[in-house]
């Protein structure tokens, strides 16, 4: 699949050097042929292949601005792409709301205070993070509450470098922050999750069963142990706990209510619990 874009990548690429090279130039009806068959490579595609086609469709997006006819192809295939995706999104959504308003019911009553994070500022981005992590088959509200915890949702690049999901092994290095260089934050916050979760999984027994998060489905054991994951763990049981348990119960049960911040656990409570409210 990664061939098929690199394809739609070249053919508007050979397209945008014709005309830049002769104003008459007109699409022939072997090429219209062919942008016709990019509808259906995309409709074709993966969740994460069609955000991938979006996203590079954006880019040719700005630069054939100058061009009224390719702009308008480029344009077509990208709102193309996303409303293909958008749609997907939605009915994962529909199909899974029941399951986390149960999943909100059972746990929303062991947060020890009415939470007051900046929602706001937590939800800015919503739709992009959203987008990202149903691309990659990742609960949105982890990965907000991720960044909660680790940058309190900022939307700017720590001076460590390790980017604003705090990941040690990254470095962005940029005088400032844009769209584009944050979405490649969610997406590498999403990659090394998954690497991390994998390379547990591969060690999963009966006592310590594998983490199977999904867009569309978890558990409390799973949602824990991946916290644990991220932040530091230890085998002690029927899940994996985490060295630091702050990290993820802070303001969740009352032995853990003195911080100043919100623990990772009741934050994605609060963000599914937002994501119910909003279907």
């Amino acid at each position: 699949m990664k061939n098929k874009i690199h394809v739609l990548v070249l053919f508007l690429v050979v397209v945008f050097w014709f005309v830049w090279i002769s104003n008459a130039y007109s699409l022939t009806g072997d090429e219209l042929k062919h942008f016709n068959s990019q509808k259906a490579i995309i409709s074709e595609s993966s969740n994460f292949n069609v955000w991938n086609y979006y996203s590079q469709l954006s880019k040719w997006y700005d630069i054939l601005k100058g061009n009224d006819r390719l702009w308008t192809i480029s344009k077509e295939l990208r709102d193309y792409a996303y409303s293909l995706l958008d749609s997907r999104r939605k009915v994962a959504k529909k199909e899974s709301i029941t399951a986390k308003s149960e999943f909100v019911d059972e746990y929303k009553d062991n947060i020890s205070i009415d939470i007051d994070f900046p929602e706001e500022k937590c939800t800015w981005w919503y739709n992009t993070i959203d987008n990202i992590s149903f691309a990659n088959d990742f609960p949105t509200a982890l990965t907000i509450a991720v960044w909660y915890r680790e940058s309190t949702c900022g939307y700017y690049l720590p001076s460590n470098g390790d980017g604003p999901f705090q990941i040690v092994n990254k470095d962005y290095w940029a005088w400032e922050i844009t769209e584009e260089i944050f979405k490649q934050t969610i997406q590498d916050f999403i990659d090394f999750s998954k690497k991390k979760i994998d390379s547990y999984n591969n060690k999963a027994n009966e006592e310590y069963p594998e983490i199977n998060l999904t867009y569309t489905w978890f558990d409390f054991t799973w949602v824990v142990s991946y916290l644990a994951l991220y932040n530091g763990w230890t085998r002690t049981g029927w899940m994996v706990q985490p060295n630091v348990p702050e990290y993820i119960y802070d303001w969740y049960w009352e032995e853990y209510s003195g911080a100043k911040k919100y623990g990772t656990y009741p934050i994605f409570l609060k963000v599914l619990e937002r994501e119910v409210d909003n279907m």
